[in-house]
């Protein structure tokens, strides 16, 4: 039976969506409704309606406010948020009656993994000194290192082989313009990972970009570190000399989070994915297609409907929206795509997948968890 570690998912994840007043006065404070009070340690924020919109997210080891964009340059200090609050956020007053975060009228969603409540602490696990912050209980770390422009091993702190890598160059302007903002898949190719390109359309994985990162267990990832590349004749996207980077590092939490894969039949009664657990967030990446990202949570879809659930995608500007391509199902065990859309459900294809629970399969006493 799939036992876990953590019997209530809303200590570690909570999905959470609210509606724009357009205010800007003050600044904004907003509560989750989950069943446990969680601190945000990770922030991912989208909007949901049309028109100009930004993919932000926070950290806390750059801390609140300090913010990756999904459509513009270096990590900044003026953003989205003002704090990180014991359950919920406090939102800045910059930007904040435009569309960033409080648009009259406009609904956001938000997905929110808990703090690590850890201190700094170096790692020379690697060939390149780190400085790591861990939550082994969700299973992620925080890392940052200086660039070498060399081949190396850099420290996670995780004490499992990497699952998932999502990398940022801090410094974009610093760091020869370059843009990319790697995602590494345990679904992807040896010497392959997915580039979200700034500002440009999304691709399949690629092994001509500019640096690799990358943790596949043929060697390059391992229980105590992963790995940064040149690619491409450059490492400007993972590695570049003298400038900053940060990763943040997922292993996989049985009861609670999965990375993995699974390959479309293209059929609406599609395949079958085991998580152990039921689902609140679902990323789905097509590997060798250019489609990009796209999510499905608990919040925005809180039952299986058969007229299309509504998606939206990550480090790209794809709105939130459903149609006849954009079914699934969420058990209480994991999901199955009910449509043969291309992003999702082509026959043959692989694509890449990363969930976190709702609630376990079954709970660490043995109590089952139902479907939706």
């Amino acid at each position: 039976m799939a036992y876990t570690t953590i019997d209530n998912s809303e200590e570690a994840f909570q999905t959470f969506i609210y509606t724009g007043s357009g205010n800007t006065g003050s600044t904004v404070a907003r509560t989750f409704t989950g069943s446990a009070n969680l601190k945000p340690g990770i922030h991912y924020h989208a909007k949901m309606g049309s028109g100009n919109m930004h993919n932000i997210m926070e950290n806390e080891y750059t801390g609140a406010g300090t913010h990756w964009l999904s459509s513009s340059g270096d990590s900044v200090n003026d953003g989205n948020l003002a704090s990180f609050d014991t359950n919920g956020f406090t939102h800045a007053t910059n930007n904040q009656g435009g569309y960033y975060h409080n648009e009259s009228g406009v609904d956001y969603v938000t997905w929110n993994w808990a703090e690590s409540g850890a201190s700094n602490a170096t790692n020379n696990d690697g060939t390149i000194t780190s400085t790591v912050r861990v939550n082994s209980t969700v299973g992620y770390s925080l890392v940052n290192w200086t660039g070498t422009s060399a081949d190396g091993t850099i420290g996670h702190g995780l004490g499992a082989r990497p699952k998932a890598i999502w990398m940022y160059p801090i410094q974009v302007a610093a760091n020869n313009g370059n843009t990319q903002r790697q995602w590494w898949w345990e679904a992807n190719s040896d010497g392959y990972a997915i580039s979200n390109e700034l500002n440009g359309s999304q691709t399949a994985q690629r092994n001509n970009l500019n640096g690799l990162v990358t943790a596949h267990a043929s060697g390059e990832g391992t229980t105590s570190v992963f790995s940064v590349k040149e690619q491409n004749s450059q490492y400007e996207g993972v590695n570049h000399s003298s400038q900053n980077y940060l990763a943040i590092c997922w292993k996989e939490i049985q009861g609670f989070s999965k990375f993995s894969d699974f390959y479309g039949n293209g059929h609406q009664d599609g395949t079958f994915v085991y998580c152990g657990f039921k689902p609140a967030l679902i990323m789905i990446r097509a590997i060798g297609r250019a489609e990009g990202s796209f999510c499905y949570d608990n919040a925005r879809n809180p039952t299986n409907v058969d007229s299309g659930m509504y998606i939206i995608g990550v480090n790209d500007s794809q709105l939130h929206f459903a149609d006849a391509n954009t079914d699934i199902d969420i058990y209480s065990n994991g999901f199955k795509l009910r449509d043969d859309g291309p992003s999702r459900n082509s026959s043959g294809e692989k694509y890449g997948f990363m969930a976190w629970a709702e609630s376990p399969f079954v709970t660490s006493t043995g109590v089952p968890t139902t479907a939706r």
